[in-house]
């Protein structure tokens, strides 16, 4: 059983894990990385003050995998919804004029838009 979480009847509390502590410790390079694939850009202070967060996270999870879920049912939703999409069936379409009657720009058939990509 997780250290982190003490049964208590039919309710269970969680305590955090140890911050200080850390075993899975993210070191500002790899924030860097991170940030460089995310195209963020950080100070030092805030490198570090992820670097904790970050490996803080990983701490947690970590203790969440010693969890034993054998048990659990998988599910795709942590909510029991029901399917909210729509059926998917045929309609009328709407003309093509119609579509691009109300456009600021068009060509007879299609949209116009400015260019975004160089």
């Amino acid at each position: 059983m997780i250290a982190g979480i003490m049964e208590q009847g039919a309710k269970a509390t969680v305590r955090l894990p140890d911050f200080n502590a850390q075993s899975m410790a993210i070191s500002k390079d790899e924030v860097r990385h991170i940030a460089k694939l995310a195209r963020l850009e950080f100070t030092e202070a805030e490198e570090e003050v992820l670097s904790d967060d970050m490996s803080r996270i990983l701490d947690y999870m970590d203790m969440l995998n010693e969890l034993d879920t054998s048990e659990v049912e998988p599910m795709t939703h942590v909510l029991d919804l029901a399917h909210v999409v729509r059926a998917d069936s045929v309609e009328k379409r709407i003309r093509r004029e119609d579509a691009l009657k109300n456009a600021p720009d068009t060509d007879g058939e299609y949209f116009r838009v400015p260019k975004v990509i160089g």
